[in-house]
């Protein structure tokens, strides 16, 4: 009897840890949305040099609100008690550099965003030499130095998530990318566009890690 009811506690617990994490990341991806398209805003303004109109201050204005909001209610999830064991100091660096690398994708897609003249962070326009320099340097160099030590952090079971969703992108990658072109080649579809080959990779091995390490 005393087992089931620790069972039972166990999985409340694990429940609400995963639903806390869900409510996290959908905070955080509103926030992100909504600074993408505050910035998309302010770079066709400067772009075309366009004024403000009223309409524009009072969507500007709920925007801002939005943001503040979002922002508010994160800190809330964030810092609320879970009723679990304090995090230690291995796992509350893995949390930072999550949140590093959080971060530097965030100021790489804006940066990407600028660079170009706000046509799109994703688009095939040229990019001046400088900043494309600057956004390969940051993509090749600091993004591998930081999974890396991201590696070197990890617990077992992190580990084996990541490994998990890593060969599963690898089938994706394999399998699909090869049946696109073929495809296209037969005339079915359009030519393979290699940017939604890589978020579709990323997405798997995004989608196997929570599995693994949550379900």
């Amino acid at each position: 009897m005393m087992e089931q009811k620790q069972m039972d506690e166990s999985g409340r617990s694990g429940t609400s840890t995963l639903w806390r994490r869900v409510r996290i990341t959908a905070l955080i991806v509103v926030l992100l949305f909504l600074s993408m398209m505050a910035l998309g805003f302010t770079v066709a303004k400067l772009r075309h040099g366009y004024g403000l109109t009223t309409t524009n201050v009072i969507e500007i204005t709920l925007v801002a609100l939005a943001m503040l909001g979002c922002g508010w209610l994160l800190v809330r999830q964030v810092r609320a008690p879970t009723g679990e064991d304090p995090l230690t100091r291995q796992e509350r660096l893995n949390r930072n550099v999550s949140v590093a690398s959080g971060v530097v994708g965030f100021a790489l897609v804006v940066a990407m965003s600028l660079a170009d003249g706000g046509k799109g962070a994703f688009s095939n326009d040229p990019l001046p030499p400088a900043a494309a320099i600057l956004l390969i340097l940051v993509t090749g160099v600091l993004v591998p130095a930081i999974s890396l030590y991201w590696h070197r952090i990890i617990d077992e079971q992190e580990a084996d998530a990541t490994k998990t969703g890593a060969l599963g992108a690898l089938y994706v990658f394999a399998i699909g990318a090869p049946v696109w072109w073929l495809a296209w080649r037969g005339g079915f579809v359009p030519p393979p566009d290699g940017f939604i080959i890589y978020f579709a990779t990323l997405t798997v091995v995004g989608a196997v890690w929570l599995w693994k390490k949550y379900f």
